[in-house]
């Protein structure tokens, strides 16, 4: 049987017409495509989720949310159906790129929502976070009172600085997210784009930890160990819990000042504070002195 090339492209050439003009975002010229290929191809795949990209395009501008169960809701929809039709349509890479704008609008209508911690979507800095705006989102997450005591908005503005700035200028953020929320610590060192962190990784999750994430609160005290040339960068100030891990760094630090300084008296001290804090820790740092 002689293949007919000409029957084959044909869908093909339609679905790359709907998918063009949804990526330039060209309302009117993806509704013709999309009737295009609805019209000799009705049971294609593509059909479903483009035309939930083009009810988007299409859409009027959300008013601002009145409640931040409404945005969840909008968030989720878009999260869901949006986002996964854009991937189908276009690509996991590509699909990242069209939702841009959406997490934007999103973000205006969120604009007069205060943050709050059980639903932490609903609120511009996520949304700009989401739609790599940086400076925006670094803006939106300095608005929310007491942003550095809690897990979500500190491990916002650590991702948003890096982005900025580099790893050099958040490593104070990234030691009290250890201290405040391990497992999301954890999870946001793993995912930077930082050959140094990652490289500290590596060491602490095969020479230290036992495979738990709580044991991450530990590894701003493990780096010190580690890496002697952090102790003038790594901590900024005392939080207000000054839990044993953060106790630890700041012993730490302190041990390392001392040896510059060659005060053995107060060294001794010292070692025997971060010995009673964390015995492991503290035979690690002896093997390194």
């Amino acid at each position: 049987m002689q293949l007919d090339l000409f029957a084959h492209s044909r869908p093909v050439m339609l679905r790359n017409d709907l998918i063009l003009a949804l990526r330039e975002r060209q309302s009117a010229a993806s509704r013709e495509a999309h009737a295009r290929l609805a019209g000799e191809y009705p049971e294609d795949g593509l059909l479903i989720p483009a035309q939930r990209l083009l009810d988007q395009l299409e859409a009027p501008r959300p008013a601002p949310f009145s409640s931040h169960k409404d945005a969840q809701c909008a968030i989720e929809q878009a999260e869901s159906a949006l986002a996964d039709s854009a991937s189908t349509v276009f690509g996991a890479v590509m699909a990242s790129d069209w939702m841009t704008p959406v997490w934007q609008i999103l973000a205006d209508a969120c604009e007069k929502l205060p943050y709050q911690r059980n639903i932490p979507s609903a609120n511009p800095a996520c949304m700009l976070m989401r739609s790599r705006c940086w400076d925006a989102a670094e803006a939106a997450i300095a608005r929310i009172p007491n942003w550095r005591r809690m897990p979500e908005p500190l491990a916002w503005m650590a991702e948003a600085r890096f982005k900025l700035r580099g790893l050099g200028s958040v490593w104070p953020l990234l030691a009290e997210l250890a201290w405040r929320a391990p497992a999301r610590f954890a999870a946001l060192a793993r995912r930077l784009d930082a050959t140094a962190l990652a490289r500290l990784l590596r060491g602490f999750e095969s020479e230290f930890a036992t495979g738990d994430d709580a044991d991450f609160a530990w590894f701003p005290a493990w780096a010190l160990s580690t890496e002697a040339k952090l102790v003038d960068g790594l901590l900024e100030e005392h939080t207000p819990e000054y839990s044993p891990p953060e106790q630890a760094a700041w012993t730490i630090r302190q041990l390392l000042i001392l040896e510059r300084q060659g005060r053995h008296h107060e060294i001794v001290k010292n070692r025997e504070t971060l010995r009673d804090l964390h015995p492991e820790l503290f035979a690690y740092y002896m093997r390194s002195r």
